[in-house]
């Protein structure tokens, strides 16, 4: 008689979850082609089976050729993943204070600099053994002590976005609320072809949507739409970006296309606390 086959992978939760507070990889430093990845000392990340994973870095060690690029203080992140009940629950935080990102237009061209004080968040995603999961943000994200070239910059969230943790939730409230559909401008495959009310997220299975909790903000006596400052002699700015699926969200509060004398790409405060059932519904 044949033996009764054994499954050898069953039904699981795969966890995942990321917190990494300041990222830096710059491809030019003056007038020099190069490659300067800063390693990612403040970071925490999960195992499949979930657990914890937390980072306290007081004073973290700048490399000497960013000086004078990047500078931060204390960096803390953290990636909790439990089962409560049978939802699988995962959580992250990442934060970073007394952010400096200086660039120039040439070497005699006076420095602009972007400045944050603390700059924090704290997600939380909860995965049903049915059902899409609910991933939110524990406290509201907290941009701090924002200035650029020495004028504060003062963002205002999109809170109802905020508030909208299940994607088919979020996704219904775009198609039916004028309003809403107005306050999140997603990107596009295809800029010129805009989006019309009534349509879905634009979102492909295998990728991500991305928008952004910035509706607009002030800087330098202007109201700005958008979440996008963009400064000559420095580069672009983008504030509270989200990479969204069906089952994800990816958070980055600050990131920064450096443009000029020195360019690159730096980052501060990421997380996605994420995971998925195996094999999927």
């Amino acid at each position: 008689m044949a033996s009764k086959p054994t499954n050898n992978f069953p039904r699981r939760f795969v966890f995942h979850g990321n917190a990494v507070a300041a990222a830096v990889y710059l491809t030019r430093i003056g007038d020099v082609e190069q490659s300067v990845i800063h390693p990612f000392t403040g970071q925490s990340s999960l195992p499949v089976i979930g657990g914890r994973s937390e980072s306290d870095v007081p004073k973290p060690v700048i490399p000497p050729e960013l000086k004078g690029i990047v500078s931060h203080g204390a960096m803390r992140t953290k990636a909790h993943g439990v089962f409560v009940g049978k939802n699988a629950v995962t959580s992250v935080e990442a934060s970073v204070k007394d952010v400096r990102v200086i660039n120039a237009q040439s070497a005699s061209a006076s420095p602009i600099e972007f400045q944050a004080g603390t700059l924090a968040l704290s997600m939380r995603s909860t995965h049903p053994p049915k059902g899409q999961p609910r991933i939110e943000f524990v406290e509201t994200p907290d941009f701090d002590g924002l200035s650029l070239d020495g004028q504060p910059i003062e963002l205002e969230l999109n809170t109802e976005l905020m508030r909208h943790s299940r994607f088919n939730d979020l996704e219904k409230r775009f198609r039916t609320n004028r309003a809403f559909f107005d306050s999140c401008p997603f990107g596009l495959a295809n800029p010129k072809r805009p989006l019309t009310f009534g349509k879905k997220v634009p979102y492909t299975p295998g990728s991500y949507a991305i928008c952004s909790l910035v509706r607009r903000f002030t800087w330098g006596g202007r109201t700005i739409e958008g979440h996008v400052l963009a400064q000559p002699g420095f580069g672009t700015i983008y504030f509270g970006e989200i990479l969204l699926s069906e089952r994800q969200r990816r958070f980055t509060m600050v990131r920064i296309q450096l443009g000029s004398r020195h360019r690159g790409a730096v980052s501060f405060s990421c997380g996605d606390p994420n995971g998925t059932t195996w094999p999927p519904l």
